[in-house]
């Protein structure tokens, strides 16, 4: 199961950098609000936004905040899998850490949207999901069969380096 887990856990960092570039393609085309109302798209449901009026800068708005969803998806089962079946107090936390991290991303990105891409809020939704990648690439880590060998041990020497005399 872990290495399942760990394979996973790589799936949603894969997915976390397909967010950020979804994002930067929203902040370089201007499309920040495209999409004027949050949570839902021109008053549609997200999830059944026709996908015919998803042109210009609306394609790039909906499609960042269709594959956010999809990453707060993926965190939550990550986040319940590593409560469920990891052993190790501290992972489980930093898997809710970065639960509530996506979770805020969520909030953070709405409320660009109704305040209408104020500065500090913008940066705020910029600066978390740098912080949510390395949170991920850490679960990721942690995971990972060499680290669950005692790579990510105090005693163990570095890759490829041999342990002092």
């Amino acid at each position: 199961m872990t290495t399942m887990l760990h394979r996973f856990a790589k799936l949603v960092v894969a997915c976390t950098v397909l967010l950020i570039l979804a994002g930067s393609l929203v902040t370089s085309h201007d499309a920040g609000l495209s999409v004027p109302d949050w949570p839902t798209s021109y008053g549609w449901n997200m999830f059944t936004f026709p996908p015919s009026m998803w042109v210009a800068n609306i394609f790039y708005e909906h499609g960042h905040r269709l594959i956010a969803s999809t990453v707060g998806f993926l965190t939550i089962i990550l986040a319940t899998w590593l409560w469920l079946a990891d052993a190790r107090p501290w992972l489980k936390w930093f898997g809710a850490a970065a639960l509530g991290a996506i979770i805020a991303q969520g909030v953070l990105g709405g409320l660009t949207v109704l305040f209408f891409l104020p500065a500090a809020v913008s940066t705020a939704h910029a600066a978390l999901a740098e912080i949510f990648l390395c949170m991920t690439v850490a679960i990721a880590l942690f995971t990972s069969p060499r680290w669950m060998e005692g790579y990510g041990t105090a005693e163990a020497a570095p890759y490829g380096a041999e342990p002092d005399d």
